[in-house]
């Protein structure tokens, strides 16, 4: 069996049509162009689904996007990156338009599907994936069943709050995971206290006038004072993150994902001590905290893995 995976961001949509395998046969990206609308983006991901299936009538497609998602009813409930998406029916227009079955699930959810398909997760039955990025989202997924929720919405695992008297978190709690441990949480940290560390190796490394959260990472290396305080923050935020997780899920893995993954080598062991101080004894050293191996294809082999998981018999999500 074959299906399309399409990853729906705010800047691009990409596509592959992937097989069973994890070979990606046909890749397809495209801008989404926001501003468009949302007619007009559905039209598109129409268009890039025929492009790739060809005359393949049998294959289904799978799509991964932002915000809640009414998986039941293939509606994207809200999403920050796409302002104008309330109920938005994605799912039913693209199956209408393409004569194909259409799933959708939060991107999130959809990397840990990925990881269970392709990626660390394989032959694991209880594990979590961490999507470090822009924001951070996550996934559980416990003896093989992806958790859910009661209203389909529920895994919103950069919210949990990591300190109570933290920052203020775009969701409107304070000291969330994603204060400390996304590009954009980080930024809003190092913006702070840009008027004491005004020569911090971070603003050298701006590009378009914003740094990204790698340069945090280089500066660490280099032993910049501003660059140790984000890095201690991010260290201990991930650490009581983790430990929470391990007490409430249990899990064999960790497996981190999206753009902040890639300097995993930096502070996984460093992570790995916090969360153990944060764990209940008999949990100690009881997991592992990886990096994704599925890179900058781990979005689109979520979505189509979001595909396989739904067609696979004798499945069903833990609410």
């Amino acid at each position: 069996m074959n299906a399309i995976g399409v990853d729906l961001g705010g800047t691009n949509i990409k596509a592959a049509l992937v097989s069973e395998e994890g070979k990606f046969l046909r890749k397809k990206n495209v801008k989404t162009e926001v501003a468009s609308g949302k007619e007009k983006i559905a039209a598109k991901i129409v268009a890039i689904v025929e492009e790739l299936a060809e005359e393949d009538r049998s294959v289904s497609v799978g799509i991964g996007s932002p915000g809640s998602i009414d998986r039941k009813n293939g509606l994207v409930r809200f999403s920050p990156n796409l302002p104008d998406w309330l109920d938005f029916p994605l799912a039913r227009l693209v199956s209408e338009r393409s004569g194909r079955e259409v799933f959708i699930e939060n991107d999130a959810k959809a990397a840990a599907l990925g990881e269970k398909w392709f990626g660390e997760a394989r032959g694991c039955e209880s594990f979590v994936v961490l999507t470090l990025g822009t924001g951070v989202g996550g996934g559980a997924v416990t003896n093989g069943q992806l958790l859910i929720g009661g209203g389909g919405i529920g895994g919103e695992l950069g919210h949990m709050c990591v300190d109570p008297s933290g920052p203020l978190c775009g969701c409107g709690s304070h000291g969330c995971l994603e204060c400390y441990a996304s590009s954009s949480g980080m930024r809003k940290l190092v913006e702070e206290y840009r008027m004491r560390y005004p020569n911090s190796l971070i603003f050298r490394e701006q590009s378009g006038g914003q740094f990204e959260a790698v340069a945090v990472f280089s500066a660490y290396q280099k032993g910049d004072p501003l660059a140790e305080i984000i890095y201690g923050k991010f260290v201990f935020a991930m650490g009581v993150a983790i430990g929470s997780l391990v007490n409430i899920f249990n899990p064999e893995k960790i497996i981190l994902s999206g753009g902040i993954s890639s300097s995993a080598s930096l502070y996984l062991e460093k992570v790995k001590k916090v969360a153990n101080e944060h764990t209940i004894l008999s949990m100690m050293n009881s997991f592992e905290i990886v990096q994704s191996s599925l890179k900058e294809n781990a979005a689109i082999y979520g979505a189509a893995s979001i595909v396989f998981d739904r067609k696979q018999p004798h499945t069903s999500e833990v609410q």
